[in-house]
């Protein structure tokens, strides 16, 4: 159709409803504040839904999209829905191209006369009107959609002052943007967001565009545009409640809290977190402050971590080592959690700082309590025997292991004539020389009482073996080994004696079981023994027992 064609149709629909419903839709299909030429037919303004589809059930969304496309060819369509709020009613919606009238497509619905409430109540709520007053700021003419609104008709604000309709508590703020209009050259505009009471007492938010038209000869005025923005601010309340509960939250709790953008950038932090990173928001984490910061071996670490969750979108969890100014050196443990957009694309990380020194220093102190004898300073039993389990399930690179056994002589005797505190002096004495004779990895451990294990790894054979067992009856029999010290009877000189036995076994899945007797495995040497002797045990000429 050409467009006195599409003219003559809108005119015969105006005369045919002058009370439809009537809205301006976009080429996307969705509804656009009305132009001033619509609002003046007198039909009902449809402003409140997204597009014509928020007003149709969903049987009918299709017959509504048909029809608009159809427009768009056609120049003209229309189709029969049921209304949302209303769907036993049955209405018609009439859509015309009216783009080279107002820019933009109109669409009436007809068929609800009498039904004011079909469409529903939000739905016909204009969003946009549109007031003008004149230099003293009192309203001269109104929109009549203004009433949906306020709940005032044009009729009744016309003589009125607008600051009566201004919430107390935006009067200054109303009045600051008035006085501000007023020195600028006629044409220009000055947007301010202000509530205004409505007829029953409830506020309603208005973002209102005064177009100053003062210097006009004839009519000067100012015309407002109106635009009612109660939902985005209810939503923007509801965000910044949020954002005060969620910044609550995190002061409570006991960790720091830290949000980086994209490029590293502080966000927000918590007040803890002075005590583990000290840096402001505004400032970029970069590798420099970290390096400021972190122990020097875990920054790699770290820094690797970062990048990767910023990169990648990977939730990582570390620990590090932290030098602070005032408390020294801590031990912080980091959850790193990424954060992304609606498409996936990595918008910053939250980080989660704990300081953990004393529950490192406590498992630290609970690992080395279960690890090496209180007394001696040795392996304890338990780790003894582990590590003999790893050092026999050592690959083939490991050519054989030895086991020394070191029983103390006459220790009893010590500790009957000398008293216990003499018998302790004496097993933390045996215990230094031992660790100072043995080669570095290898394990000294307190097997009980006045026993000890020597555990070597790497031990070519039996004869290899025999020179460890030989080099610790030396280092036990040499003059500098014997422990001094003082009594009510004088200096006490006691050199230990032990009896020393030696195993080696080449690399093999065996299991030691001390315990209980078991079968002679292929790698052990036994020399046959004397007839009231040990079954598994003969003393060689040097005082070593070798199995």
């Amino acid at each position: 159709m050409d467009t006195d064609a599409r003219d003559a149709a809108f005119a015969a629909l105006l005369a045919a409803h002058p009370d439809a419903f009537v809205s301006a839709v976009t080429i996307q299909g969705l509804f656009a504040p009305l132009p001033e030429e619509l609002r003046r037919t007198g039909m009902r303004p449809l402003e409140g839904p997204a597009s014509a589809l928020g007003l149709v059930i969903g049987d009918d969304h299709p017959a509504v999209v048909d029809a608009w496309h159809r427009a768009i060819t056609d120049g003209t369509a229309s189709c029969a829905f049921h209304p949302k709020a209303a769907p036993g009613a049955t209405a018609r919606m009439h859509i015309i191209d009216t783009t080279h009238r107002f820019g933009l497509y109109t669409c009436c619905i007809t068929g609800l006369e009498g039904q004011p409430d079909a469409l529903g109540v939000d739905a016909v709520r204009p969003r946009l009107v549109t007031v003008r007053k004149d230099q003293t700021a009192v309203i001269t003419d109104a929109d009549p959609g203004i009433v949906r609104l306020l709940g005032w008709t044009a009729e009744e604000l016309v003589g009125r002052r607008a600051i009566d309709l201004v919430h107390p508590d935006d009067h200054q703020r109303a009045i600051s943007s008035w006085m501000d209009l007023l020195t600028v050259p006629s044409g220009e505009a000055r947007p301010v967001r202000l509530r205004h009471l409505h007829r029953d007492g409830h506020a309603i938010w208005f973002e209102i565009t005064n177009h100053s038209f003062l210097g006009a000869p004839e009519h000067p005025h100012v015309l407002g545009e109106m635009l009612d923005i109660t939902d985005e601010m209810a939503a923007e309340e509801a965000l910044r409640a949020s954002e005060q509960l969620l910044r609550r939250l995190t002061e409570a709790l006991p960790m720091s809290i830290v949000q980086l953008d994209a490029d590293r950038r502080i966000v927000y932090r918590n007040a803890r977190v002075a005590s583990t990173i000290g840096i402001e928001e505004g400032e970029i984490l970069s590798d420099a402050i970290l390096a400021a910061g972190v122990i020097p071996g875990d920054l790699p670490t770290v820094t690797a971590a970062l990048d990767g969750v910023l990169r990648d979108g990977v939730d990582v969890d570390l620990e590090y080592g932290f030098r602070h100014e005032s408390t020294g050196l801590r031990r912080i443990d980091a959850k790193v959690r990424a954060l992304a957009a609606p498409d996936g694309q990595i918008t910053g990380a939250i980080i989660c700082l704990t300081d953990v020194t004393d529950a490192v220093r406590m498992r630290e102190e609970l690992h080395r309590q279960a690890t090496y004898d209180a007394l001696t300073g040795c392996r304890s039993r338990a780790a003894t025997l582990t590590g003999l389990d790893e050092a026999l399930a050592q690959p083939a690179t490991n050519r054989g292991v030895a086991v020394v056994f070191v029983d103390l002589n006459e220790f009893k005797a010590v500790n009957d004539r000398h008293g216990h505190a003499a018998g302790d002096r004496l097993l933390t004495h045996v215990g230094s020389l031992l660790r100072a004779a043995v080669r570095d990895g290898d394990v000294v451990g307190r097997f009980g009482g006045d026993e000890f294990v020597v555990v070597c790894c790497d031990v070519a054979g039996q004869p290899q073996a025999r020179r460890i067992a030989e080099t610790l009856a030396t280092a036990l029999a040499a003059d500098t080994a014997a422990l001094h010290f003082d009594t009510d009877a004088g200096t006490v000189r006691i050199l230990p004696r032990a009896s020393i036995g030696v195993s080696w076994a080449p690399p093999a899945p065996s299991t030691p079981t001390p315990s209980s007797p078991a079968p002679t495995p292929p790698c052990t040497q036994r020399r046959k023994p004397a007839p009231a002797a040990s079954p598994c045990r003969s003393r060689s000429s040097s005082g070593i027992d070798v199995l």
